[in-house]
């Protein structure tokens, strides 16, 4: 279990109430990955999201080129970022892959647990689901302005 004090410094958490933080933090559960671990692939069944307490990881996606599938990845995510959103957005698909390029330390989350607990707490599911969409909505700018820049 993770503190509910931790969780609190996480802007996706910045609405929820100490009861409701204590509840996340039950389903929330400490891992140190080494270097070269493999969080998630593209095209997984979501199950899993995780902030990162420490370290880096980095998304990957497979672009494919003529005759083969070349791995591409995007820059590294650091402390405080969250990554596999997908366990809480139908449809539960993971949109990248990931792994760990360094050693890391993350808060691991059961995406259907999380969903259900906020089925069951809607007024705090929606606080949660508003902070996710700002995390995907800097992700999509962030990635536009990378592909802006390739553009002559």
């Amino acid at each position: 279990m993770i503190s509910p004090e931790t969780l609190r410094f996480y802007p996706l958490f910045a609405h929820q109430d100490a009861n409701m933080l204590a509840k996340i933090a039950m389903l929330a559960n400490e891992e140190e990955v080494e270097s070269g671990y493999q969080l998630f692939f593209e095209g997984e069944i979501a199950k899993r999201f995780y902030l990162i307490l420490d370290g880096s990881v980095v998304l990957t996606m497979n672009f494919p080129k003529i005759e083969q599938k070349d791995l591409e990845e995007l820059e590294p995510l650091g402390k405080g970022e969250v990554i596999g959103w997908s366990s809480i957005v139908a449809p539960h698909i993971y949109k990248f892959g990931a792994y760990a390029n360094q050693k890391s330390r993350l808060i691991a989350f059961d995406g259907e647990k999380i969903r259900n607990l906020f089925d069951d707490n809607p007024i705090f599911g929606y606080f949660f689901i508003q902070k996710l969409a700002q995390v995907i909505g800097d992700r999509l700018i962030s990635k536009c302005v990378q592909l802006m820049s390739l553009i002559d």
